[in-house]
Parts: structure tokens; C-alpha cells; sequence
């Protein structure tokens, strides 16, 4: 497996519970698809620490990637980056990794049903149909358990508007007063809502429980499971 050096160009708090980051990466001949994920390694108090997470960006944007990053005091890693992580630390990715992609001749209609940071992946097919202007219909199928958890909300909605092969359905499990959308877990009134064709792609990440779910779900309404790709996280 080839690595590659990087760098953090920019940590943002992106909700109260991730933080995102955008790496540079020099090297031309670092690769990913939309969808994969790379090893991400640091070396903390002299200790290598190595751990996975899912590119949030298209790769039309070469020589940087972004990742979003959960919060999580049994990760050394994850603790690193929301405790320690400063611009200009040098860091080493591995090639985009995985299975779980979208390339246009897959199908010319995607769903993308992602809960909590699973949305990740998701996030980077989504970007990838806005930014390489593909005339994919794109259905973001996203559930948080609270509002101030949306990743990348502004953007999200702002890409909805200015595109009408894109949609997005956000749900949320625990909603408060300022919250106005859909609520509850992702269910068959929700899927069904979308009213997309039978070729349609359906692409699922998230926790153990949601994908099996999710899988078993869009099977008894009839899709085909080889229509369904999915990423665990376990």
C-alpha cells in the first residue's frame, strides 16, 4: 500500500461533536475515488498511530482531501485531532481505499442513506456529482440525532438550490424547537417519499444496526440487493 505525506491546511469545528479537516497532499500521483477512504497516520508522543476515515470530497479537486472527524476519548487518534491538531502539522494518508464508490456508469440514479458521521462517504459522491457537474439524480438521505450535528448543512442546501439533480432529506431523531424538517428514524413513508425509478443505486453507511436495518428495509420494498453497497463501521 503507497502513503503519502500531508499536512492539515485547515481544522474547523464543524458541529459540536466533529471536527473537519483539509489536508494537502503534494504527491500527483495520490488517488481516490468518490466514496473511498485512506488510513490516516500520526505519531503522537512518539507512538504511531494509524486509523481509517472516509474522504469527504470529490476528487475533481486534486492535491487536498477532507475528512471529518468524530470526537472520541478511546481513539488516540480522534483525540489527537480535536485536542492537539494544529495547521501546519504533517501527517501521512494512504491511497484512496475500498469498494464503496460511485462512478457514473454505475447508474444515472443514486440514493445515499447515511446516520450520524456515517454520512461521510456519502458526502464525498454528493460533492463529486455537484462539482463534476454529472447529471446523476442524487437523493442525500441523512439522519442525526439532533440538529447542531448536521455536517455541512449550509452547503448541502446551497448545492440543492443551485442544482435540480440534487435533494437532500434530513431527519432528526431528537428534535428541539429549532428544528422544523422531518423527524424519527429513516422508515418506508421516507423512503418511498423519494419516488425514484427501479435502476436506482442505493448506497448505505453508517453503524451496525442502521445498514442491516436499512438493507432489510429497502429489501422488502423490493429492491434488489445487488442494488444496495454498503460501508460498516464496526
Amino acid at each position: 500500500m503507497q502513503h503519502f505525506d500531508a499536512q492539515i491546511a485547515a481544522i474547523t469545528p464543524a458541529t459540536p461533536s466533529i471536527h473537519a479537516l483539509r489536508l494537502t497532499v503534494p504527491d500527483p500521483r495520490f488517488r481516490f475515488l468518490p466514496g473511498q477512504w485512506v488510513d490516516l497516520g500520526v505519531e503522537i508522543d512518539g507512538i504511531a498511530h494509524t486509523a481509517g476515515y472516509s474522504i469527504t470530497t470529490s476528487p475533481v479537486h486534486t492535491g487536498e482531501i477532507g475528512l471529518a472527524i468524530k470526537a472520541s476519548t478511546r481513539h488516540p487518534l480522534s483525540r489527537w485531532i480535536h485536542e492537539r491538531a494544529r495547521v501546519g502539522d504533517h501527517v501521512r494518508i494512504s491511497q484512496g481505499q475500498g469498494p464503496f464508490v460511485y462512478l457514473p456508469e454505475m447508474s444515472d440514479n443514486v440514493v445515499l442513506i447515511g446516520c450520524g458521521v456515517g454520512v461521510t462517504p456519502l458526502l464525498s459522491i454528493f460533492r463529486h456529482v455537484r462539482d463534476a457537474g454529472l447529471p446523476t439524480q442524487t437523493h442525500l438521505v441523512y439522519s442525526v440525532s439532533n440538529s447542531r450535528e448536521i455536517l455541512f448543512r449550509d452547503e448541502i442546501e446551497a448545492a440543492v438550490h443551485a442544482h435540480d439533480n440534487l435533494h437532500v432529506s434530513i431527519t432528526v431523531t431528537q428534535p428541539d424547537a429549532n428544528w422544523h424538517g422531518l423527524t424519527g428514524r429513516i422508515d418506508p413513508v421516507k423512503l418511498h417519499a423519494l419516488d425514484v425509478p427501479d435502476d436506482t443505486l442505493y448506497y448505505l453507511c453508517g453503524p451496525k444496526g442502521m445498514v442491516e436495518d436499512m438493507s432489510m428495509l429497502l429489501h422488502d420494498l423490493g429492491v434488489p440487493m445487488n442494488r444496495i453497497i454498503f460501508e460498516k463501521w464496526w
